[in-house]
């Protein structure tokens, strides 16, 4: 049953990695929400050790270059007057390989530094949350540096999206 639901699991995060999605502010929202939600969450634990630091720090780094990958083959569209961002099988690719960065930075701390994080169990979301944001971060950061006007579009779009999804 659990190889089914993870694969049925998988399936929809490929499809969703595909699909057409809108360039609107919230794209640059998330991570950020991701982020003070980590931060909240932390505030309220006590005091960690230094190797749960080292694996944020490191988890963050690792996404971020790997988001800065996947937005270099995120390609942008144009249709009807709006933005959209399109997935690429490229983009899947790179996706599939920033799994294994959790469990190899697990790894390496307990088997070759003799250190045990403390975020585990119910506290690891932050480690997730903290991953996923700095991949967004980097994807979208990528996409500013190859397309520096789309900053200013962002607004635009939203407004133009608004107007296609009043006329439907």
């Amino acid at each position: 049953m659990f190889l089914v639901m993870g694969s049925v699991l998988l399936i929809a995060v490929f499809i969703n990695q595909l699909r057409e999605k809108p360039l609107t502010g919230k794209l640059y929202r998330q991570p950020l929400a991701l982020l003070i939600c980590a931060g909240v969450a932390l505030s309220t634990m006590p005091v960690l050790p230094f190797i749960d630091w080292f694996m944020m720090i490191a988890t963050l780094c690792f996404s971020f270059g790997l988001g800065l990958l996947q937005g270099r083959f995120t390609p942008l569209l144009h249709r009807d007057g709006a933005w959209y961002l399109a997935g690429s099988i490229m983009s899947v690719l790179i996706w599939f390989l920033s799994i294994p960065i959790r469990f190899s930075l697990k790894f390496i701390s307990i088997y070759y530094l003799s250190l045990t994080p403390s975020l585990n169990g119910s506290s690891s979301f932050i480690i997730y949350f903290i991953f996923i944001a700095g991949f967004l971060l980097g994807r979208y950061s990528m996409l500013l540096f190859r397309y520096p006007s789309l900053l200013k579009n962002v607004g635009k779009n939203e407004q133009k999206l608004k107007r296609l999804r009043e006329v439907r």
